[in-house]
């Protein structure tokens, strides 16, 4: 892979400003770029990432929560799908999941390298996946790692199946937390977070790209999870699965089990008892 050094990490919503020229990408061939963006001397933004603890519960402790890292660095990711070569269309993304391994947790005033690259393009029962993996790195080492996997419909791999995964009956457990979500809640957290995808924003918006209507952030729900279980001094790593949209308003039934080392959450729609995604995490230092 080659890199290439950016002078600025771009806003989210100057991103979707340029994202609709991306609508018409559905190559027969798509093949991911070999581009690594990086960008040197990121430092947490103070005011932001008060404004993000707030908005997801978070504990106004010395260090950064993972997903505020995450939002700071996405709109760097986002570009790089922008570019040319990258061969799927930006808007109308779904989200699928994210996996994240924290070797040691930042602190709120280190500054730290971020770099950014696409990979693992597959085939997907509706049409391909790819992950965006952002790289947390100080002094050279590997701080964090944040990969994001995304689906783009309708776009087709030649010569390749895609692997079908069974449905398994869904049993909901003992509820332990009840959220109620308003219509507006994807348009105040893209004000935290700034993520301005027109999906979450409004059911017109959302209808327009396919949706019921507006849809709560993926990294929104992930983030209010995490908010009481993410170890503040040690090594850990989390999973999540979105397994069914959370269509706004919403009142989302949880459970957030102990496990021998971490924690096992599930959330669910409280009415019709589907699932709304499966959150891992494992702490894996001392």
């Amino acid at each position: 892979m080659s890199a290439l050094i950016v002078s600025e990490i771009p806003s989210m919503a100057s991103v979707y400003a340029k994202a609709a020229k991306t609508l018409g990408r559905k190559p027969k061939n798509p093949v991911l770029p070999e581009t690594v963006l990086v960008f040197q001397g990121a430092q947490a933004q103070h005011g932001k990432l008060n404004e993000f603890r707030r908005a997801v519960g978070a504990p106004m402790n010395a260090v950064l929560p993972s997903l505020y890292v995450h939002s700071l660095a996405f709109p760097l990711a986002m570009s790089l799908m922008l570019r040319d070569d990258f061969p799927l269309p930006l808007l109308g993304m779904i989200h699928l999941g994210n996996q994240v391994d924290v070797a040691q947790p930042l602190s709120e005033d280190e500054v730290f390298d971020i770099e950014v690259h696409s990979e693992n393009l597959s085939a997907h029962a509706k049409g391909v996946t790819c992950d965006l993996v952002i790289r947390i790195v100080v002094d050279g080492q590997d701080r964090m790692v944040l990969r994001s996997t995304f689906l783009a419909k309708g776009v087709k791999l030649p010569g390749e199946e895609p692997i079908r995964s069974e449905r398994t009956v869904f049993d909901a457990p003992v509820r332990t937390a009840h959220w109620k979500l308003d219509a507006g809640t994807g348009r105040r957290w893209a004000n935290v977070a700034g993520d301005y995808n027109p999906i979450h924003l409004s059911a017109l918006s959302a209808k327009a790209l396919g949706m019921p209507a507006a849809i709560a952030h993926g990294i929104y729900l992930a983030a209010r999870a995490l908010a009481g279980i993410e170890p503040a001094q040690q090594s850990y790593s989390w999973t999540v699965e979105f397994k069914t949209p959370v269509v706004l308003p919403a009142a989302v039934d949880l459970a957030f089990e102990p496990t021998a080392d971490g924690f096992l959450v599930n959330a669910w729609h409280a009415r019709k008892g589907k699932p709304h995604f499966e959150l891992e995490l494992t702490r894996t230092g001392s």
